[in-house]
């Protein structure tokens, strides 16, 4: 059986009325409706989802897409213009820094205030009052008036009552950007904790990399509409094909479009980039193919061709090794050394070696042709997100994490006895 459903939206829309004067508002009540005084603009059209218990959905989309502005219609803080929604259990929401707190209460007052909104009874604030305490670490601030608070301090409040409170949907809207680093890392072991406990989590952030490590489902929205939903490292790319898109008309005034491009591996993978060139084959030497196996230790040699347009005049690829969720763990840059144009493009073959000192387990390539020197000085030409796999087989090497170091350590001789004594009394 499918998990129990708790949030069912169904074509939620949202449309604001704006005034070029002040005065046209006054003038829209007095005509009632005979003659209209304000333009529409609809935030949101048409959208909608179901999401079930436990599921970790991200939304994501550029600054304006509707992505607030959906959170606060499933949560109910905001009326919608037409459209249904029906939600199931407690629901706790980060949707503004500080939101629901009262500026001239204290700390402790905000949690008593905020706790009971979310239906938790006097009894039960008291039983996790001291766990939001830790969680938030707060200090002494905590009796002090949240007007007062750093906006790190209000964001460590807001997410540890969200989050003590064990709610049933907790719906996140970019607060662990305020947090530092540590803050940040605690609140992602505790989002991760409700979840596995059968919480729902809504996600929404500008971070790829945050969505594509924690999110099973991502929403991606453009212009108030829903252009697409599916896994999170897919629905990153097609929000990155964009943003390259928007990057590429800037900084060519318009002349140079990014487009959808065909994969290397299948029709199911995501590549885009420019008419400018294109990464027209890459495979391992071994196999000659697009997949490969390998024994810990071994050599990967993986071959590249690519097709550039002459007008390129610093072509390199860009080489990253991911794990399975697509989460890069290392990658180099490579200068390209194409032949002599010929009718305009010219030719470039490229041979790149690594060891496979890796854990077992399968491994993907990402592949970037661009024209710079560096990464973050680069123009896109193509992205190819993942046409290569490799499993690297099961062994009895032991280290951490995904990748071998070659950590080793200088073995010392430690004094006994007498002559110890006397290295330790400086003697």
């Amino acid at each position: 059986m499918l998990p129990e459903l708790l949030i069912d939206a169904e074509n939620l829309s949202k449309c604001y009325h704006l005034y070029n004067k002040p005065g046209h508002r006054l003038m829209q009540m007095l005509m009632r409706g005979r003659k209209r005084y304000y333009q529409e603009f609809w935030a949101l059209r048409d959208i909608s989802l179901q999401i079930r218990r436990g599921e970790t959905v991200g939304i994501i989309g550029r600054n304006g897409s509707g992505k607030s502005t959906l959170l606060q219609l499933l949560c109910g803080t905001l009326e919608m213009t037409s459209g249904s929604i029906r939600r199931e259990g407690r629901v706790a929401a980060l949707l503004e820094l500080g939101s629901g707190f009262n500026p001239d209460f204290s700390g402790r007052e905000n949690v008593y205030m905020n706790a009971a909104v979310l239906g938790l009874s006097p009894a039960q604030i008291d039983a996790r009052y001291e766990e939001i305490c830790a969680f938030a670490n707060i200090g002494d601030f905590i009796d002090q008036p949240t007007k007062t608070y750093s906006s790190g301090m209000l964001v460590r409040l807001a997410f540890a009552v969200s989050v003590c409170v064990e709610p049933d949907i907790l719906i996140v809207d970019e607060a662990l950007s305020v947090g530092d680093a540590s803050f940040q890392f605690k609140c992602l072991n505790r989002l991760e904790n409700l979840t596995s406990n059968g919480s729902t989590l809504l996600f929404v952030s500008h971070d790829m990399s945050m969505v594509k490590r924690f999110c099973q489902r991502v929403l991606y929205l453009r212009d108030g509409t829903l252009v697409a939903s599916g896994p999170a490292e897919e629905m990153a790319e097609l929000y990155l094909l964009d943003m390259r898109d928007e990057q590429r008309r800037w900084a060519s005034g318009g002349a140079i479009e990014v487009t959808r491009k065909p994969h290397l591996g299948g029709s199911q993978g995501m590549a885009f980039g420019t008419r400018e060139g294109h990464i027209s084959a890459a495979r391992f030497s071994v196999t000659q193919r697009e997949f490969c196996s390998y024994r810990y230790g071994d050599e990967i040699e993986i071959e590249i061709e690519a097709r550039i347009h002459e007008s390129v005049t610093r072509p390199n690829v860009s080489f990253t090794v991911q794990e399975a969720r697509l989460l890069v763990i290392g990658g180099a840059n490579f200068a390209l050394q194409p032949g002599p144009a010929v009718d305009g493009w010219r030719q470039a073959i490229l041979s790149v070696r690594l060891p496979a000192n890796f854990a077992a387990g399968r491994y993907h390539v990402t592949l970037k042709l661009m024209d710079g020197l560096t990464e973050e000085g680069s123009q896109l030409i193509e992205k190819q997100v993942g046409p290569l796999a490799f499993d690297v087989l099961p062994n009895d090497r032991e280290f951490l994490g995904v990748v071998d170091l070659g950590f080793y350590t200088t073995a010392q001789a430690v004094p006994t006895g007498p002559a110890r004594h006397e290295t330790e009394l400086g003697q």
